[in-house]
């Protein structure tokens, strides 16, 4: 019996086991194995939901063809950046500088004292779909949208769980000794739907650490993914002894300290991601690079809560992180310096199913956190007095690739007996030579990557040099699987400016801007308007850049005066007219003649030629919207600051709109855009806009 002989219905019960790749692939097979993927709306949704970067929620009620439009209908709006659906958020408390926004939720603390500078009180919390009522024009109440956290100490910093677990975080100070500002720092664990502590939680107030505190020279970040609750403290209190820099992995539900990582230095790192709930990557400033750690083997699986030590016993020592492989950033040159570096990465990965602890039953998808876009801003100093901000993207899903293909290649080769072992004499440590020529330094990343081993001065004799960090260097990783922005100071402010593989950024030049670097997204967009003959360019305001290199201009003064891309494209072209592409990218003078022409023909509408054509009278036409494709390869060729310029490949399709309003941001959460306005000193937020792509998701 051969699989076409099988009755329909047993086909698709043998096909839902395919991968979505498979799915895809065995269209091409038979037209009669197509109607059968075509008919079925599971199989379409899986396909769907791969090619748009989602996760189904199998906790929806919804049956998989209402899923399957509802998906359909946002991706849709998505390309077209529909942005009808609009309403605003009303506010009914004075936001201070406390915010969140993921999972649907956004939060905002409060300030009682308007005048004040410091300080959050408590929190509010809102669902965002809530705002826009039912869709029958019934609009909710206002005093009613917002859920008020009052725990009656002052709040530092929060973290939300709210569709695996429900769950704030919420992280207080209170003064044991205020004349010598002596305060204890403990996380509150909240039951968002109720207010009450977590039933999950057994210590529902986890108590941090007892630290010299002063309101403004203190920084925390806090980020929950599974049974993790990952604590980041920098303290800048003056002539403070203890480490100021203190990174705790706490297991939530216990109160267990699974593992910690110190430094003395408080310029060491401010920031994380993570990219599982036993891994995180952490951006360390003095050695401009990225390291991907990870919890020691034996508690990754969980535990009990631990029993309190015995009197006169000493609590159990908290074991260290470990860090698996070091992955270098672009060299600076010369005086340049790192200030600092953040980063973000949303949503965060999910533990288990087992370890969920809510089931939200309306929300029929989410954002993959495996390929949402990780987010670094790098903020630099450049002698005398100038400064400059660059703007990286990378998924999380390269981060991980090279994560794990560090933990096999010393797996492999230990299992063929040919770990390195160090001397076993204590007068030498082993030489760089030494390693070299060992095979387990010369493992593949893809094709051809060398690993190798860069702190030697960490290495001593009795090491064992499977937990030594193995170190990429940034051209072996980074060019292929990330993109660099020049970018802005202001434009750095909020940081939720990412969910999933979209990244929104408002110009001052009231452009709306959305950047997808779904691959998968990229290519069936590029092959359905093939299909149709209408290839990206035979519309206004639409452009291509083709395959190839692309620099950023540049214009000479001081290097703060230099914008965003699309400032630079428009206030360059009179001075380099005859260098720009048709882009606006200054195409390669190092390039035959003959290439950097095919390249230009190869690009498609510039936008200004669509803006000065339509009337005649010489008057600009702004398109309404604006489509750009990135295939190519963009450099940036900063001598001041850079050793080298930096390559960046990572395609994206950029969408924009011009907005009739004054934001100073914009935020972004799944399918809702938020716009957010300012007072004249752009310290308090006076106005909430909300933007929902596509439609209600239930």
């Amino acid at each position: 019996m051969s699989l076409l002989t099988l009755p329909d219905e047993l086909i698709v019960q043998i096909a839902y086991h395919l991968t979505p790749g498979d799915l895809l692939h065995i269209q091409e097979v038979c037209s009669r194995l197509q109607d059968v993927v075509k008919s079925n709306a599971a199989l379409q949704y899986a396909i769907e939901l791969f090619v748009s970067g989602m996760i189904d929620n199998p906790s929806s009620r919804l049956v998989p063809g209402e899923r399957l439009r509802i998906l359909r209908a946002k991706e849709h709006a998505w390309r077209e950046l529909d942005l009808s659906d609009r309403t605003v958020l009303p506010l009914s408390h004075h936001p201070s500088g406390i915010y969140d926004l993921t999972g649907g939720v956004l939060l905002l603390g409060e300030r009682k004292v308007t005048q004040s500078l410091v300080g959050t009180d408590n929190v509010h919390t809102v669902k965002l779909h809530s705002v826009f009522g039912r869709g029958d024009g019934d609009r909710p109440d206002p005093n009613s949208l917002w859920r008020k956290i009052d725990l009656g100490k002052q709040v530092i910093d929060v973290g939300l769980a709210i569709q695996e677990h429900d769950l704030v975080a919420i992280v207080t100070y209170s003064y044991i000794n205020e004349a010598q500002l002596w305060a204890s720092i403990d996380v509150h664990l909240i039951e968002h739907s109720t207010g009450q502590p977590h039933p999950a939680a057994a210590q529902p107030v986890i108590h941090f650490d007892n630290i010299h505190y002063l309101p403004g020279h203190c920084s925390i970040m806090l980020e929950i993914s599974g049974n993790s609750l990952c604590f980041l403290l920098n303290n800048y209190f003056p002539f403070v002894t203890a480490d100021p820099v203190s990174l705790i992995i706490f297991d939530w539900k216990s109160g267990r300290r699974m593992a910690k990582r110190a430094y003395q230095d408080p310029t060491m790192f401010n920031s994380f991601v993570l990219l599982s709930p036993v891994m995180v990557v952490l951006p360390i400033i003095p050695t401009n690079s990225l390291e991907i750690c990870h919890l020691p083997e034996e508690l990754t699986a969980p535990a009990p809560p631990p029993a309190p030590p015995a009197e006169g016993e000493e609590p159990q020592a908290v074991p260290d992180l470990i860090t698996s492989c070091v992955l270098e950033l672009p060299t600076l040159r010369g005086a340049a310096i790192v200030l600092r570096m953040t980063c973000r990465c949303e949503p965060n990965p999910r533990g288990p199913p087992s370890s969920a602890t809510h089931a939200d039953k309306q929300i029929p998808f989410f954002s993959d956190p495996h390929a949402s876009a990780m987010i670094l801003h790098m903020h630099i100093r450049i002698p005398p007095n100038h400064s400059r901000v660059y703007t990286m993207i990378v998924q999380r899903s390269s981060l991980l690739k090279v994560f794990h293909e560090a933990v096999a290649l010393r797996r492999r080769r230990k299992a063929e007996g040919i770990t390195p072992q160090p001397p076993s004499y204590a007068e030498a440590l082993p030489s760089q030579e030494h390693f070299d020529k060992m095979a387990f330094l010369k493992g593949p990343f893809d094709t051809q990557t060398r690993f190798r081993i860069l702190d030697w001065e960490s290495i001593t004799p009795n090491m064992d040099l499977e937990h030594v960090p193995l170190t990429l260097s940034w051209s072996d990783w980074g060019p292929r699987v990330t993109r660099w922005f020049h970018d802005e100071l202001a434009s750095t402010r909020w940081i939720t400016t990412t969910c999933g593989q979209r990244f929104v950024r408002f110009q001052e030049n009231g452009r709306l801007h959305v950047f997808d670097f779904n691959g998968a997204a990229t290519r069936r967009y590029l092959n359905e308007r093939k299909l149709r003959n209408e290839p990206i360019g035979s519309k206004p305001g639409e452009s291509i850049v083709e395959a190839g290199d692309y620099h950023w201009p540049r214009r000479g003064g001081n290097l703060d005066d230099e914008g965003p891309l699309e400032v630079v494209m428009e206030e360059s072209e009179e001075e380099m007219d005859d260098e720009l592409d048709l882009d606006g990218w200054l195409a390669d003078p190092d390039a035959a003649p003959q290439q950097n022409a095919e390249a230009w023909h190869t690009v498609g509408e510039q936008p200004q030629s669509a803006e000065s054509s339509g009337s005649g009278d010489g008057s600009a036409i702004d398109p309404k919207r604006r489509v750009k494709v990135m295939l190519g390869t963009t450099v940036i060729r900063e001598e001041e600051v850079w050793e080298e310029s930096i390559q960046s490949s990572l395609p994206y399709i950029e969408t924009s709109v011009r907005i009739a309003e004054e934001w100073e941001s914009a935020l972004i959460d799944e399918d809702i855009i938020v716009g957010l306005k300012m007072d004249s000193n752009l310290r308090h937020i006076t106005e909430v806009v909300l933007h929902r792509i596509g439609g209600p998701l239930y």
